[in-house]
């Protein structure tokens, strides 16, 4: 299970777009994404879009594709806006099939493409330079788009895709173009470093040691609707009492006029629901990391994996959550070091944590996030693998490649051979009972040789059964 296989079900993919939809709603809404000092007129609320195409997949820039264009028919849908920015809007286009593509179904098919764009430039050759060129002619293929549904929809207007190519020559959305390929090429450039992945790992290890998620999410649900309506009710007030004083000063709002008011006080409303969301997600992911932390101070100071009660009370907290989750829960794997006293008898006990180490980095390299790794005492570690789709098959592919790794670690003439017991888990047990049954199955592959596996399912209740395959 590689890193890469990981990251597509990974809680950073959700992080990620949840702080897009944040941005998007923020630039759609504040001069961050349309800013205008004459003569120049700059529109950059498309390059949330770009990102989420670039940095996670082709459906969530379609997700925010989408809100890009929701933003848009929203704005449009008053009556201070100017004729041709009125098309975006069902209410006052005459076409309101017409305006729902142009707004929103242009924008939700730039996320498609631009998805597909970048996943293609992600298996090329050189994918950073590919990444770099679709970034800049994002705008123009948002452009193109857009001009060819205003084309399709509404002709009178005299709109057709040739002047999207304007752009192509234009100083100012040159230089526009230009920045927006370096800042979605650095920003893919910087998820892709040993520092984000490290990052990455910290937070997806800190949420499977977390208790009490169901909680946790239920009470952040209630502040958070409650948050709404509070607002929703402070943007009605505002709304009444400006109706109010201009009254008081002989000025009276039409029903247009009170539309209009309610309608800008409700903009305002959703530029401060994207920074509420920022700031939401901000403090889940520090309490994430403040979570790992606290969970660095229970590590082996040899090992760098935990010790075991910290391991123990680890996994009491992730099967627990598995199991609410309705997953298949996974493997409880038991590793001991193959004549352990000898090579600290004949190389030192220096070379003796060595290869204590040795294991330690081998089984993180081949179980990656998805697992516990906890040092049992000695020479003996214990691993929690928690993967609802891993098979059978699979584990005995990664049990292979562990024990071939560590054979390439050698400690004078000796290499380095590992037994192994492996348990399947189905249901969350006390992790004292995993650790037993899965130690009986790790002594029955030293009586067989050592430097084997074996593998079994959970003994039944009065007489044990297990379904061993060793290698």
């Amino acid at each position: 299970m590689s890193e890469q296989e990981l990251q597509p079900q990974g809680m950073m993919r959700r992080y990620a777009f949840w702080i897009l939809l944040s941005v998007e709603l923020l630039l759609s809404f504040s001069f961050f994404g349309y800013f205008h000092i004459e003569p120049i007129s700059v529109t950059i609320a498309y390059i949330p879009v770009l990102l989420a195409g670039a940095l996670i997949g082709p459906l969530e820039s379609v997700a925010v594709g989408a809100l890009f264009g929701l933003a848009s028919m929203w704005k449009a849908s008053a009556n201070y806006v100017m004729p041709a920015d009125q098309l975006f809007s069902p209410f006052y286009s005459g076409e309101p099939l017409g305006s729902f593509m142009l707004s929103v179904g242009s924008r939700m098919l730039f996320g498609l493409v631009l998805g597909l764009l970048y996943m293609g430039a992600r298996r090329l050759k050189y994918p950073g330079i590919w990444v770099a060129v679709v970034s800049y002619l994002g705008r123009t293929i948002h452009s193109l788009l857009v001009y060819s549904a205003m084309a399709l929809f509404f002709p009178h207007m005299g709109y057709n895709p040739l002047s999207a190519l304007k752009g192509l020559v234009n100083p100012v959305d040159i230089a526009v173009d230009l920045a927006t390929a370096l800042l979605v090429l650095a920003l893919w450039a910087a998820v892709h470093t040993q520092t984000w992945r490290r990052f990455r790992r910290r937070l997806e290890l800190a949420r499977m040691l977390r208790s009490g998620e169901r909680r946790y999410g239920l009470l952040l649900a209630l502040v958070i609707v409650a948050t709404l309506v509070s607002a929703v009710a402070v943007t009605l007030y505002f709304v009444h009492r400006i109706d109010y004083v201009l009254e008081g000063k002989g000025i009276e709002l039409s029903d247009a006029g009170y539309s209009d008011v309610l309608h800008l006080q409700m903009q305002f409303l959703l530029g401060i629901i994207s920074l509420m969301m920022l700031v939401v997600l901000f403090l889940a992911m520090n309490r994430e990391y403040t979570a790992y932390t606290a969970y660095e101070g229970k590590l082996d100071s040899l090992t760098g994996v935990m010790t075991r009660r910290a391991f123990f009370n680890a996994c009491t907290a992730a099967l627990r959550q598995t199991e609410r989750q309705g997953d298949t829960l996974g493997y409880f794997i038991m590793v001991d070091l193959d004549y352990f006293k000898e090579i600290n008898d004949t190389c030192g006990h220096p070379e003796g944590d060595r290869a204590l180490k040795e294991v330690s980095t081998r089984l993180r390299d081949i179980f990656g996030m998805n697992c516990l790794i906890g040092r049992m005492g000695g020479d003996e570690f214990a691993v929690l693998v928690i993967s609802a789709g891993e098979t059978r098959a699979e584990l005995e592919v990664d049990l292979r490649h562990f024990l071939e790794r560590v054979h390439k670690t050698t400690c004078g003439e000796r290499r380095l051979t590992c037994s192994i017991g492996a348990l399947q888990v189905t249901e969350a047990r006390p992790p004292e009972e995993l650790y037993l049954e899965a130690d009986r199955l790790l002594y029955a592959a030293k009586e067989r040789g050592r430097d084997q596996y074996v593998i079994g399912r959970p003994e039944p209740a009065e007489e044990p059964a297990e379904e061993p395959a060793a290698v």
